[in-house]
C-alpha cells in the first residue's frame, strides 16, 4: 500500500484545500459597506462683524476668521458695472490694499499675524460682498 504522490495529485489536493479555506473565510467575514468619513470637521466660520468707512475710498472692519478676530484696514476703488442689460447698472468695488492691523484669539489675547494670500483673498471677497449686500456704497 505504498502510494506515491504525483505532482498533479498534489496540486489538486492543494487547490481543493485552499478553496475550502477561502470559502470558509469568505462566509465568516462580514464586511461593512457603509460609507464613513475618516474625520468630522466643523465648517469654517468667516464673517464681517463690523465695517466703517474712514474716507470715501478707505475703511476699517472687524472680521471673524475661524474663531479669530481680525482688525483690518482697507482701501477700495469704485467701478461702474452692469449685467449687460440696460437698467442693470450698479457700483462694484475692488479692494486695492488690505492690511491686517491686529489679530486676537478666542480669549481676546493678541497673537501674531498668521494670514496668508488665500486668507487675504477671502477677506477681500467678504468685504466686497458685505458692502454690496448692505448697499453701503450708495450712502457715501
Amino acid at each position: 500500500m505504498n502510494k506515491t504522490l504525483t505532482p498533479i495529485n498534489s496540486f489538486k489536493v492543494t487547490l481543493v484545500t485552499s478553496a475550502i479555506a477561502f470559502g470558509a473565510l469568505a462566509f465568516a467575514y462580514n464586511p461593512d459597506f457603509s460609507i464613513q468619513s475618516a474625520k468630522q470637521t466643523a465648517p469654517a466660520l468667516s464673517a464681517v462683524a463690523a465695517m466703517q468707512f474712514n474716507t470715501a475710498n478707505s475703511g476699517t472692519a472687524v472680521v471673524r476668521l475661524d474663531g479669530f478676530t481680525l482688525d483690518v484696514s482697507f482701501d477700495f476703488e469704485r467701478i461702474d458695472d452692469s449685467y449687460g442689460v440696460p437698467g442693470s447698472e450698479f457700483t462694484n468695488v475692488e479692494i486695492t490694499n488690505l492690511s491686517v492691523d491686529k489679530v486676537m484669539d478666542t480669549s481676546g489675547y493678541p497673537i501674531r499675524d498668521f494670514t496668508d494670500l488665500n486668507d487675504h483673498l477671502s477677506i477681500n471677497a467678504m468685504l466686497v460682498s458685505h458692502m454690496l449686500q448692505n448697499n453701503m456704497l450708495e450712502a457715501i
